[in-house]
């Protein structure tokens, strides 16, 4: 009996073994003249990882926006009515209005850093950085296909 308990044991070992061992199989050269022949995937291989996504260059942007502004212009943009819980309320324009299409970047830069029409001054609390990740950030979030081709200056020369 423990012959056979010993026998048993010993061949499932083995057979433990050979289904945890990987081999390779040796494929012959290939002709001279001919092309190679394409791998075929090993039931053991690794799967080929998948490209990984570009990286959001306005990542630091948008967490910036979501934390100084979404309160008053929305997440989207488009303004409206802040209501600061104690009685005030405030009409906030849209990044999408005739009005922040024009205005220039430096103008935007400006309004940010010192406020104005009811809007806080950001200076004090957000670096020039931050302050122009913020100004491109708007401009491809929520101008983007917005702007008219026309109203960009013409290249300097006339071309």
């Amino acid at each position: 009996m423990n012959f056979i308990k010993a026998t048993v044991t010993l061949c499932a070992s083995a057979m433990f073994a050979a289904a945890c061992n990987t081999s390779t199989v040796d494929t012959p050269a290939p002709a001279a003249g001919t092309r190679p022949a394409t791998a075929t995937t090993s039931p053991t291989a690794m799967p080929a990882a998948a490209p990984s996504p570009a990286p959001d260059e306005f990542a630091e942007a948008r967490a910036t926006f979501n934390a100084a502004c979404a309160r008053c212009h929305q997440v989207s943009g488009e303004g409206g009515m802040a209501d600061f819980g104690n009685g005030a309320k405030l009409t906030v324009p849209s990044f999408k209005e005739v009005r922040t299409l024009s205005d220039t970047d430096e103008k935007f830069t400006l309004q940010i850093a010192n406020g104005g029409n009811g809007m806080p001054a950001f200076k004090s609390r957000l670096t020039p950085e931050q302050i122009d990740g913020l100004v491109r950030f708007i401009r491809q979030e929520f101008q983007a296909g917005l702007i008219k081709e026309s109203s960009t200056p013409a290249p300097a020369g006339g071309q």
